[in-house]
């Protein structure tokens, strides 16, 4: 199957332009016919950037769970809801995706199959609670739990989005205002300072170096913070060495490196409940719930857990060997093993969890404040008295 670039018309005489995945012209004209287009022109692209394009957001991931969730519970073919679903949705990436999977599951392929082969809008968590609810025969409880999933992922992403928005916006003020009074500010004031020929404070004499060393350098200054981001990227790819210890390091870092455990880890568990109440078994669920955590060493800590738990120890001891669970989120997991209740122990767990995370959201958002605020007067007021305090000396010496 190829990606094809398509212009076609629909029912009400509109040109419609998108992209559908179809083994040839024939095809792909016989395609988009079902879906009510008829094609005008189309062209193969080529898997590069057939990779570029397709990409679905979230909220249409959610819309379309809800939708075959009520479709599949009313007792909808799946055919046939793909085929509700597929023409009702607005967004073009998600109707061309729907419209390949619907014809896969036609000619015979499981719905979790069919999405397998759009990795990059269905994951492979994503499949795996698919294939789970085609197993148990409640896929509507699959797509329940895949929207609920969805949306706890998109508000845990937004609040890191709070969390590190206002950081990042203050770190670009404060560059752009060191920037522009180094190179335009100080040097015109430095000169009129010099050119009274007064003795200089030490703080004034080394706000002058800097100001010079950074017009002189400001062109490799400038570019040290995205070549630094950019390496690490580059080097968190290709070594894991380099990866896990920089993974280690942002786990000890102060005010932060607690916050990043607890969100990766509320991640790993949420997903893990959602899986297990699909019917998955815990070994499963420890695998496949590895997926959401990003964090090395956590990652290999949890792939400890699932190691022991294999080995035929319980679930609660492997999580506490892990030493990476905080020892109340290990006692409901022990009530819930004990009682035969994992469920409602899972659902005590994520509301720790989500919690905890909020809580440390704003707890690094009180302190990153105040923190850069102090930095930016700080430096302010350095500039502001090594050149407004031999300047009003020299102004003040001038005879009228």
């Amino acid at each position: 199957m190829s990606l094809f670039i398509y212009k076609a018309m629909n029912e009400m005489g509109k040109t419609v332009r998108g992209k559908i995945t179809a083994a040839n012209d024939i095809d792909l004209e016989t395609r988009l016919r079902g879906i009510g287009l008829d094609l005008l022109s189309g062209r193969e692209v080529k898997e590069s950037k057939a990779l570029s394009l397709f990409g679905v957001k979230t909220k249409d991931k959610v819309m379309f769970c809800a939708h075959m969730e009520q479709l599949d519970k009313a007792g909808v073919p799946i055919l046939d809801a793909l085929a509700d679903v597929r023409d009702s949705t607005e967004a073009p990436k998600l109707k061309d995706v729907l419209s390949d999977v619907y014809e896969s599951v036609k000619t015979g392929m499981l719905l979790s199959e069919a999405m397998a082969k759009h990795p990059r809008t269905f994951d492979g968590v994503f499949c795996g609670l698919i294939s789970a609810g085609e197993r148990t025969g409640n896929l509507h409880e699959s797509f329940k739990s895949l929207e609920h999933h969805l949306k706890w992922s998109a508000e845990i992403k937004r609040k890191v989005r709070k969390a590190v928005s206002y950081p990042i916006f203050t770190l670009f003020v404060m560059i752009g205002t060191i920037t522009i009074l180094m190179l335009y500010v100080v040097p015109q004031i430095v000169k009129f300072i010099e050119s009274n020929g007064q003795k200089l404070p030490w703080h004034t004499r080394a706000l002058i170096s800097t100001s010079e060393f950074f017009g002189d350098f400001w062109w490799l200054i400038l570019p040290v913070p995205f070549g630094f981001f950019v390496s690490v990227r580059f080097l968190k790819r290709v070594s894991y060495k380099f990866a896990f210890n920089w993974d280690k390091v942002m786990l000890k870092l102060p005010v932060l490196g607690n916050p990043f455990r607890k969100i990766d880890m509320a991640r790993f568990v949420h997903f893990f409940s959602v899986l297990y109440t699909s019917g998955i078994d815990i070994l499963e669920c420890l695998k496949v719930g590895q997926q959401v955590v990003k964090n090395k060493v956590l990652l290999d800590s949890l792939e400890g857990v699932r190691r022991i738990v294999g080995e035929g120890n319980s679930l609660t001891g492997a999580l506490r060997m892990s030493n990476q669970f905080p020892g109340l989120v290990i006692r409901m997991f022990k009530v819930g093993e004990d009682s035969g209740n994992m469920k409602e122990a899972l659902e005590h767990v994520n509301f720790f969890f989500d919690r905890e995370v909020n809580d440390s959201v704003d707890n690094i958002i009180g302190v990153i404040k105040p923190a850069l605020t102090l930095i930016l007067g700080l430096l302010l007021a350095w500039i502001a008295l090594a050149m407004f305090g031999p300047l009003y000396d020299g102004i003040s010496k001038i005879k009228y």
